[in-house]
């Protein structure tokens, strides 16, 4: 888990707000209610006198105002697609099931890279309060010129539409989001086995690695052993097969500028495909190229780029299939995904060039280093690598078909 420490500057700014006396806002329930935001909209999953916990849906390219808050720690956590958490002073990566700790008055905002983007923020109350203040917030930086302290004026109240929320007090709660599984467990054992990526301890305490943990916090259930310090002990248990590779996604422009900004240096190459059905040639031009570079670049087309060029009934395998098959290979360290504007020119993909600037361009061989000069002038090194005769995704539809 990382974490984030505050500047002088920062806590200046908090010592100041101080002087106005922030006392706790009246209780209000926010259980099964829908909050609409100008950036998307969030809701109460789960609360208890120690914890709550709240689902965020960010709309791609929006974010939260950068603020903090004074009574509550905050423990943050994707549960689908890529989020920037801006700092008072610079930024960080959030991928699938990785966790960011933000201590009280320390100014933080979320931003969604990807369409779908769901957020899971854990708010760990101090001794001040034991309940989820929403008042409780100090806005530095709003696009949406809202109040500095205020909530309820930010916010649109609805009833949740089926099946919209989730509901971790709801008994044997378990909810599916695509690949990515939720479970809510009770431990009441020490021979508790489970396939899980993450467990958050909602409800008692566990005596684990030498250490008293409580609600909120994350566990490692694989320990070599852990002791129940209380009577009942609530978990809840995250699961997502491809949690391994999730981190390999580039979901936009803005999204690889930030990912450069965080990882210089190192030989880059790229590429790009359909990939629509994986056959050996794919893999043979993969893994030349990777050896090639220290870190291996795949533009991925859309489904709807590949219905421009290749007919109505491509592709066979939509865009989330080919992800799925394309993260799980070794030779390729990141996936661009992207929308051309113009299949002739490639204007989209050149300007993914011009911000990445590769050492290296891969293609196959069926393509001719000229042409490609004339749409990508920018490019510093062209590598054309021989294909392997007759095999295509083309072919195989040929010859499935006859």
């Amino acid at each position: 888990m990382d974490f984030v420490l505050s500047g002088m500057e920062e806590r200046l700014i908090c010592e100041r707000s101080h002087v106005r006396v922030r006392t706790n806002s009246e209780r209000i329930s926010y259980f099964q209610k829908v909050n609409d935001k100008p950036w998307g909209k969030e809701y109460l999953a789960y609360q208890n006198d120690q914890i709550g916990i709240w689902i965020l849906h960010i709309d791609k390219g929006k974010e939260t105002s950068l603020h903090c808050h004074f009574k509550k720690d905050t423990l943050l956590i994707p549960l689908s697609g890529s989020f920037k958490i801006g700092l008072f002073e610079g930024f960080k990566i959030l991928h699938l099931f990785e966790s960011l700790y933000i201590p009280r008055e320390v100014f933080h905002s979320i931003h969604a890279y990807s369409d779908g983007a769901i957020l899971m923020e854990i708010e760990i109350y101090t001794n001040q309060i034991s309940y989820t203040d929403k008042n409780d917030l100090l806005r530095l930086k709003d696009i949406y010129n809202r109040d500095k302290d205020k909530y309820e004026t930010s916010i649109s109240v609805r009833e949740p539409g089926e099946g919209e929320i989730m509901d971790f007090h709801k008994e044997g709660f378990r909810f599916c989001l695509e690949d990515t599984s939720l479970s809510i467990i009770e431990l009441n054992t020490n021979d508790f086995v489970t396939i899980v990526d993450k467990v958050v301890l909602l409800e008692g305490s566990l005596f684990i690695n030498g250490s008293i943990v409580g609600p909120g916090s994350l566990i490692d259930l694989g320990s070599p052993s852990y002791s129940i310090l209380s009577g009942s002990v609530k978990v809840l248990c995250l699961s997502n097969i491809y949690y391994r590779y999730i981190h390999k996604l580039i979901y936009s422009k803005e999204h690889l500028v930030d990912f450069i900004d965080c990882h210089k240096g190192s030989i880059t190459g790229l590429t790009s495909g359909c990939f629509d059905i994986m056959h050996s040639g794919h893999l043979k031009n993969l893994q030349i190229s990777k050896k090639m570079c220290d870190r291996l670049f795949v533009c991925l087309s859309s489904d709807a780029q590949i219905r421009r060029l290749k007919g109505e009934k491509r592709p066979i395998n939509g865009l989330i299939d080919r992800i799925n098959m394309l993260i799980q290979l070794d030779c390729i360290d990141y996936i661009i995904l992207y929308e051309e504007v113009d299949d002739r020119l490639e204007i989209e993909l050149d300007n993914i060039m011009n911000i990445l600037k590769p050492a290296v361009w891969f293609k196959g061989s069926d393509y001719c280093k000229s042409d490609i000069m004339k749409k990508h002038p920018g490019l510093n090194r062209i590598e054309l690598i021989d294909n392997i005769e007759g095999k295509s995704t083309t072919n195989i539809i040929k010859k499935i078909l006859n």
